[in-house]
């Protein structure tokens, strides 16, 4: 059935947040009656709120959330069109794409496996990681090597979302569900990166490496040098601690991890 979208689309114009909210509840009740081809124009124009400064715009926040949730409800039929806008530059609407693709779910999965492997750039492949740690879908372990490999990348933007990644898979899987060597591997690249010239990217190993610890994916002599090299990082060792409040605050919390279960 094909469904008259006018009014609402036109809606979609408003200066309102609540007028556009509430044009987006409406659409949502008409989701199951639209006709697959009228999907794509829906994604876009729905879409187009995710451009929204809500830096500038606080007010819209809610309107956004709804977005998302909006184009998520159409499923599948609207990953094509989603995957074509994450390749665009937009910082802001990207990663409220990379949310609907992630809340999309499985359906998704393909696309963004493939993204994240065949990205002409930095950009698409962290985009296409961020959506992939949103799922809750055990296909996460067949790209978890590669994820790891990641941790050295280059781009400070994807080590920093390889560590998150990490991080999310070991919070999802008991230890002996991923390939042992894969994880020591990743552990090893963490405990590298403790020394990261990006701040960021060092509080995100940190965290990751007292999720392992809490998950229990570590051996013994791997609590023992994590550690050791964290408590110096808040200044509990030889030499001066992490000059970035965010990793001494993230190394407080990964070190009550790692005691607790060196005891």
């Amino acid at each position: 059935m094909t469904v008259d979208l006018s009014n609402l689309l036109e809606s979609m114009k408003s200066d309102d947040p609540e007028e556009i909210s509430a044009a987006l509840e409406e659409l949502r009740a008409k989701i199951g009656e639209l006709d697959r081809t009228q999907i794509p124009e829906v994604v876009e124009v729905v879409g187009s709120l995710f451009y929204i400064d809500l830096g500038d715009h606080p007010e819209f926040v809610h309107v956004v959330e709804d977005a998302v949730e909006t184009i998520a409800e159409t499923g599948e039929a609207a990953i094509p069109v989603l995957m074509e806008l994450v390749r665009e530059t937009d910082t802001k609407a990207n990663l409220m794409i990379a949310r609907t693709l992630g809340r999309i779910g499985p359906p998704a999965y393909g696309d963004l496996k493939d993204l994240f492997y065949n990205g002409i750039n930095a950009w698409q492949r962290i985009m296409a990681l961020f959506a992939l740690a949103k799922m809750h879908e055990a296909a996460l372990m067949e790209i978890f090597p590669d994820v790891v490999a990641s941790l050295d990348d280059s781009d400070r933007e994807l080590r920093d979302t390889a560590a998150r990644t990490v991080g999310k898979i070991v919070n999802r899987f008991q230890p002996g569900q991923l390939p042992h060597d894969s994880v020591s591997q990743a552990f090893e690249k963490l405990m590298n990166h403790l020394q990261d010239p990006s701040g960021v990217v060092r509080s995100k190993c940190v965290r990751t490496i007292g999720k392992m610890a809490k998950n229990r994916y570590l051996e013994p002599y791997q609590v023992e040098v994590a550690t050791e090299a964290i408590a110096s990082m808040i200044g509990n060792g030889v030499g001066d601690s992490d000059p970035m409040y965010l990793v001494r605050k993230e190394a407080a919390q990964a070190l009550a991890e790692l005691r607790e279960v060196g005891g």
